[in-house]
């Protein structure tokens, strides 16, 4: 009778080996000596992110990376419905040829060198593109499109077709001609 429960016990041991052993194999000696250390140290690793991108993240200097966390923590404070907006224009952005994302970075880097008042003028005119149902905000954006391989009367004469460029003051015509059709570098009219 006391043979069994020692030939359990023994069992018990040789199952539990064998699993400790099992789960220690792939170690080797140094990743099992630094595994205690480094355990809560190292943020997880994720094994499908590709070498390349790794030696980038490596590369980079303290400041990028910690601008890329907080952006990331800002991202995952986002609402799902905020995200899959960005996602959105993204993927928009993405479909769009390489002429027109030129052309939208151009109109950007104009804008960062506008002043106040130049800045106050282009977005009322965007606010008034946005009121626009979508048919007829995207046969503006057409004209605004054509009208840049115009000559500048022509292009006026095209623009003056618009209610709210016909109501703008001979000012903030200046303003908006040089924001839509401008080549980048190009000084405000008003400086």
């Amino acid at each position: 009778m006391t043979l069994q429960p020692c030939r359990f016990m023994r069992t018990i041991a040789l199952a539990l080996f064998l699993l400790s052993f099992g789960i220690l194999l792939p170690f080797n000696g140094t990743a099992l000596a630094r595994a205690g250390e480094s355990m809560a140290t190292d943020p997880p690793r994720i094994d499908n992110v590709p070498q390349e991108r790794l030696e980038r993240w490596r590369a980079m200097p303290p400041e990028e990376r910690e601008r890329i966390r907080e952006r990331y923590l800002r991202w995952k404070e986002l609402s799902p419905e905020k995200r899959e907006r960005i996602r959105e224009r993204h993927r928009r952005w993405q479909e769009l040829p390489e002429e027109q994302r030129r052309y939208l970075k151009d109109r950007r880097e104009l804008m960062k060198g506008a002043g106040p008042e130049d800045r106050v003028v282009v977005h009322k005119f965007f606010d008034r593109m946005h009121s626009l149902p979508p048919g007829k905000r995207s046969a503006a954006r057409q004209k605004i499109w054509e009208g840049r391989s115009l000559p500048p009367g022509e292009r006026e004469e095209a623009m003056r077709s618009w209610s709210f460029y016909r109501g703008l003051s001979e000012r903030e015509r200046d303003t908006l001609r040089w924001f839509l059709f401008a080549q980048p570098g190009e000084r405000p009219p008003h400086e």
